[in-house]
């Protein structure tokens, strides 16, 4: 995406009037005499009075009497409308206009996205902070800042966190600000924060939370420390170690093998006999990391055990293979499931029969959750069954499955390429549709022709239009030879009435998966839907524009706040 250069909030409305009011600033005084108004001033008038039809209908003729577009005409419609959208009291519309402003790339929206910000509600004040990320200047930064104003405690912290990742010049003022003005139970979210930054008074805070008497405060601080590589706190790190708290020991063991403090071998070594099984884990590990690969068999003799941290641990050691496919052949649900999801991390085939029973539920319709230590150094996986029943009340939870199985496929295209075109395969027989976009990008970006096949075959799939459009989809974006540009546009135009710009749940971000953020995530056919107009506005092509029109003269009436942004990519 490129960048963009901003006008500040304060001018934006004064940059609306210039484009898009009725003030007689923009259009000559002669707007309201058809004799005299000119046919662009006349469409931009019908789009401001709301006829919508009528304007583009006589666009429509102007561009068969010219036979070329006029872009900035479409620029200028495309803002027009997301305008009305973003004055609109209607949610939705607020949000599939906030769709449309980030989704056009324009600097011109950044008014609106500065807008949803202030949105009293906070699923649109989170993902306007996401697409005003994008806007890299001091423009952006100081909307960034006046958020942190917002009455919601989530959207501050989201900004706080926004400011320190950037490193700007008020982030650890703003922050110090927010968390002096909270309880001592949010202490523990806040070390990441001043890790991230690392200057002078971040340290200090840092060292200040190393002394904390709330232990969740230390493990965090220390964590954070080695995460970030915050070495000069390193010295404060080896004493704590010292300590007799077992979840802080377990931490500080797993911080000194992470920094590589070979000074902390001996005490490491020491930690290998303490009484608690997640110390031991967590000091064997940092010595492996340190270099003693002698420490990998300890760790499988824990795993033999049944010990789950451990079976997890040994997805990161070369040769772990053999004992993690006998493990994952045992009669016991949890050690099967984790000993094959290790042996996925080491990218053994042999992974992929229980992986499959994740991927495409059976009866049992087992979902995992993600379980982590006291230290939060060892983590492993906790088998749910019946998800789709426990999580039908629960739209955050079903997405944080769902975005641990995409993962999970994500992580199967490391696989020898036979085997996961195998598991593509099945996918697509089983009508798996949660997965088919995230499947369908994997098969996409790997561009091998097995996998061009693949997607021609089941381009051609009867009875699952969701898998063959989104085939048909990616083999539009490959250029692959055929007709899958009519085929995609005679799709786009087919569902065009239907309301399908819909929008999964938002994950909070300490349960996100590395793949996921605030943003706009649509359901499985609104992607298709989004992502065939994606795919046909890069062509920036007459063909193209003109069903982007016809989308937002006779579509769903909402469909066209989200379709405008499109129109002003399309145009540009």
């Amino acid at each position: 995406m490129k960048k963009f250069h901003h006008a500040h909030f304060t001018i934006c409305h004064a940059l609306f009037a210039g484009f898009f009011s009725l003030s007689l600033a923009l259009l000559p005084t002669t707007i309201f005499s058809q004799d005299s108004c000119t046919e662009n001033h006349r469409i931009l008038y019908l789009m401001q009075s709301g006829d919508t039809k009528t304007a583009l209908e006589m666009y429509q003729d102007y561009y068969e009497s010219h036979q070329k577009h006029d872009r900035e005409l479409l620029q200028q419609i495309g803002m027009v409308l997301l305008d009305q959208g973003y004055r609109s009291s209607d949610p939705e519309t607020q949000l599939l206009t906030l769709f449309g402003a980030g989704i056009s790339a324009n600097e011109k929206t950044l008014y609106i996205i500065e807008e949803g910000i202030k949105n009293p509600q906070p699923q649109l004040q989170l993902v306007s902070l996401n697409l005003l990320m994008r806007f890299q200047n001091e423009y952006a930064d100081e909307a960034l800042i006046q958020a942190m104003s917002s009455p919601a405690l989530i959207i501050r912290l989201e900004c706080a966190y926004h400011l320190c990742e950037q490193k700007m010049p008020l982030a650890v003022p703003q922050t110090e600000a927010l968390m002096n003005k909270l309880d001592k139970e949010f202490l523990p979210l806040f070390p990441q924060f001043y890790a991230m930054v690392g200057d002078d008074r971040s340290m200090k805070i840092l060292r200040r939370f190393l002394a904390n008497p709330d232990e969740r405060v230390r493990i965090e601080t220390i964590r954070c420390i080695a995460l970030y590589g915050r070495d000069d706190l390193l010295p404060a790190v080896r004493l704590l170690a010292t300590h007799h708290n077992f979840s802080q020991l377990e931490t500080c063991a797993a911080a000194l093998g992470v920094m590589s403090d070979k000074t902390s071998l001996p005490r490491l070594q020491e930690l290998t006999s303490s009484s608690c099984n997640n110390v031991r884990l967590a000091a064997l590990y940092a010595l492996y990391i340190l270099g003693q690969r002698d420490a990998c068999a300890e760790i499988a003799h824990h795993a033999k055990t049944g010990d789950l941290f451990a079976i997890n641990l040994l997805g990161n050691f070369p040769g772990s293979e053999d004992l993690l496919w006998t493990l994952s052949q045992t009669d016991n649900t949890q050690i099967r499931i984790n000993a094959a999801l290790a042996l996925l991390e080491r990218q053994d085939p042999r992974c992929l029969p229980i992986i499959s029973t994740i991927l495409i539920p059976d009866m049992r319709d087992i979902a995992l959750l993600k379980l982590s230590s006291r230290g939060k150094s060892l983590s492993s996986w906790k088998v749910v069954s019946s998800a789709k029943e426990n999580f039908a009340k629960n739209s955050i939870d079903y997405e944080i499955s769902l975005a641990m199985r995409e993962e999970l496929l994500n992580k199967s295209i490391n696989l020898p390429e036979k085997d996961f075109l195998s598991l593509a395969q099945c996918l697509f027989e089983k009508e798996q549709n949660d997965l088919i976009p995230a499947l369908v990008d994997l098969l996409e970006n790997l561009q091998t022709p097995d996998a061009i096949a693949l997607l021609k075959k089941y381009q051609q799939k009867a009875g699952a239009p969701l898998i063959r459009n989104y085939c048909n989809l990616a083999l539009y974006r490959l250029k692959e030879p055929g007709n899958y540009g009519e085929t995609l546009q005679s799709w786009v135009l087919q569902q065009q009435h239907t309301d399908l710009i819909r929008f999964r749940a938002l994950v909070p971000r300490d349960l996100q998966t590395a793949n996921t953020s605030y943003q706009l995530t649509p359901e499985e056919t609104s992607r298709l839907l989004i992502g065939a107009f994606e795919a046909l506005t890069q062509n920036q092509d007459d063909h193209s524009i003109h069903v982007l029109l016809e989308a937002i003269k006779n579509g769903n009436p909402k469909n066209k706040y989200a379709l405008a942004g499109l129109l002003i990519r399309a145009a540009e």
